[in-house]
């Protein structure tokens, strides 16, 4: 905000928001102590509702340095590729069901980001600290590339005519209302939805190996999505494959050198 306050609107705003957030961050700190265990509940997955806003602010900060990246990513799509897959995907399968299908795929995102913290926080809290701290500071990651090197992806960039998508059934419904209240222009590259699922994968293969078994065919259907729903080029889903596999081991690595050990209330 310093560094591009000439460019920035409504700045007053956004300071009001962070200095409300921080206030209630440090209430949370002191739930710590609490035996209240709704209360301990909320202090630990507080992070996860702070994502949303956090993605949103992308929108605000990017092309403080760079204007969007969108030509350079097609470009290498149609090098690698020899044609716009992010465009060519929903005309090559138009069915109703695959759309749904699809649709649903780029969904399970959503539920995936709840489910895994969750299944650690019931199935194995000493690790629940650790996830969570892996999966928070992918997302900064992720959130911070979009901010320095932006990119809307095909959703955003293209003409209205080109990326339009087949019509589905209930999940395609869902995601049109997420896309029209949540969705702004930023994200692309690479694809956090790829990365974080990929993040997701490694810790359940790593604890849960049954569980993983079961998200495996749903983080598969979610890649192929991204590109389907126009969300991404495939440029954005390899760098989102190679992404998440690094922040989960440099994530993991930081927890292990500076957070190991650090006492945590017993919840049973």
């Amino acid at each position: 905000m310093l560094f591009g306050y000439y460019q920035l609107h409504n700045i007053l705003h956004h300071i009001f928001l962070r200095i409300l957030f921080v206030a209630i961050i440090f209430f949370l700190i002191k739930a710590e102590e609490s035996e209240n265990k709704i209360l301990l509940f909320v202090r630990n997955f507080y992070p996860l509702i702070f994502l949303g806003f956090f993605y949103s602010e992308t929108d605000y900060y990017n092309n403080l340095i760079f204007e969007n990246f969108d030509p350079g990513l097609i470009h290498l799509e149609e090098l690698f590729f020899n044609t716009h897959l992010s465009l060519d995907f929903s005309k090559y399968i138009y069915f109703q069901w695959f759309s749904e299908l699809m649709h649903f795929g780029y969904f399970s995102y959503y539920i995936l980001t709840i489910s895994i913290p969750l299944i650690f926080y019931i199935k194995s809290y000493d690790q629940f600290e650790r996830v969570m701290f892996i999966i928070f500071l992918s997302f900064c990651f992720y959130y911070l590339i979009f901010i320095l090197f932006p990119s809307v992806g095909p959703q955003f960039y293209f003409h209205v005519e080109q990326r339009s998508v087949p019509n589905g059934y209930l999940f395609h419904e869902i995601m049109k209302f997420i896309i029209s209240i949540g969705e702004t222009e930023t994200g692309a590259f690479p694809s956090s939805h790829v990365g974080m699922a990929t993040i997701y994968l490694l810790l359940m293969y790593k604890n849960f190996k049954k569980i993983f078994t079961l998200i495996l065919p749903i983080v598969i259907i979610l890649v192929f999505s991204t590109v389907y729903i126009k969300a991404h080029y495939v440029i954005d889903i390899i760098g989102g494959l190679i992404t998440g596999i690094l922040f989960y081991y440099f994530s993991n690595k930081i927890y292990s050198k500076y957070f190991l050990g650090i006492t945590k209330p017993n919840i049973t």
